[in-house]
């Protein structure tokens, strides 16, 4: 009789890797049986592999775990197999790519291990929706002038033009980033990208009123005050302080040259590369994500701590980041 290990080496494999991405209060078992519609008993056998999964069952776990079979069986070579939403031209593409990332944040915020890295080039999305009139700017840029969303290209800004349900998952992105342990590097000029955007869009008249760039700028501003206090208290959670959710800030002076985000979980890893300004490739290659986590990890010995203790760095680099906010609030009154 074949030994029932050798028969499902590969399943052993694909099933290590699922435990460790499913967050640990999360019954792995309950979840199987409901998404494959068998019973929790069949589920228990797939899961210590005594029952082999078909390719359907093993297709519907990989979506709906978002995970890449090739990422987990193929971990070694040069070929690297990436993950990715489709943006360009739809308001809907945008939306599930939304959706996908708060279910991403979701499980990590439900695993009490979960650790990001951000290396940011510019402002992180998930700050970027501080607030639903930050949210909303955001929302409206991106689908306007990077995915070329046909519904606004004849729109102008306001505070309405963006779909509730839209401003409604953005928030909840935020709000479930400051329940993650996180450490970030900035530089000196990652916020100004967003700065421009907002110049960019008033000189153009892309804003309806002048007003509404005003109150843009000033909630960029309040952002980046929460970060300052998130920096000095090194945690994220300002609403449950008896609850840490612990937060480094670092200021890069090399030029990051792109946005990284590298995740460790259950002793699993994964990377988010960022493309075509605001979409990225997610792999869980083993090797490709330690060259990364390497990466992000030099980057931060030649880095500048500001938060905790470094109360001198942090005042000097959030100083600097308020004169330039305010310098364009300036320059939007008098234009």
């Amino acid at each position: 009789m074949a030994n029932k290990k050798t028969d499902f080496e590969m399943q052993e494999v694909f099933i290590k890797h699922l435990k460790q991405v499913v967050p640990a209060n999360v019954s792995l078992v309950d979840d199987i049986a409901d998404l494959l519609k068998i019973s929790n008993d069949s589920a228990y056998r797939r899961l210590r592999n005594e029952t082999e999964l078909s390719l359907d069952e093993t297709y519907k776990i990989c979506k709906h775990y978002k995970i890449s079979i090739d990422s987990v069986l193929s971990n070694k070579g040069d070929s690297v197999t990436c993950n990715y939403i489709k943006l360009t031209d739809s308001a809907e593409n945008f939306e599930n790519y939304l959706t996908s990332l708060l279910s991403q944040l979701t499980r990590l915020q439900k695993s009490e291990d979960a650790k990001i890295i951000y290396a940011a080039e510019e402002t992180p999305i998930f700050h970027s929706f501080f607030s639903k009139e930050l949210a909303a700017f955001k929302l409206f840029y991106w689908q306007r002038s990077v995915l070329n969303v046909a519904e606004y290209q004849t729109k102008k800004f306001d505070f309405d033009v963006i779909p509730e349900k839209q401003i409604q998952i953005a928030t909840d992105i935020h709000q479930a980033y400051l329940q993650i342990a996180s450490t970030e590097i900035w530089t000196n000029k990652t916020i100004h990208t967003t700065i421009k955007q907002i110049e960019y869009y008033f000189e153009s008249g892309a804003f309806k009123s002048k007003d509404d760039a005003l109150i843009v700028l000033e909630e960029l501003k309040k952002m980046v005050q929460a970060i300052n206090r998130y920096a000095e208290n090194e945690n994220k959670n300002e609403k449950n302080k008896s609850f840490i959710t612990p937060f480094n800030l670092y200021c890069s002076d090399l030029v990051i040259g792109t946005n990284c985000i590298h995740v460790n979980v259950n002793d699993s890893v994964f990377s988010y590369i960022s493309f075509n300004t605001m979409n990225s490739l997610t792999t869980s290659n083993q090797q490709f994500c330690e060259e990364i986590e390497h990466w992000t990890k030099n980057l931060i010995k030649k880095s500048n701590l500001i938060s905790g203790t470094a109360e001198k760095q942090r005042f000097q680099f959030f100083n600097q980041t308020y004169k330039a906010i305010d310098k364009s609030i300036e320059k939007v009154k008098n234009y």
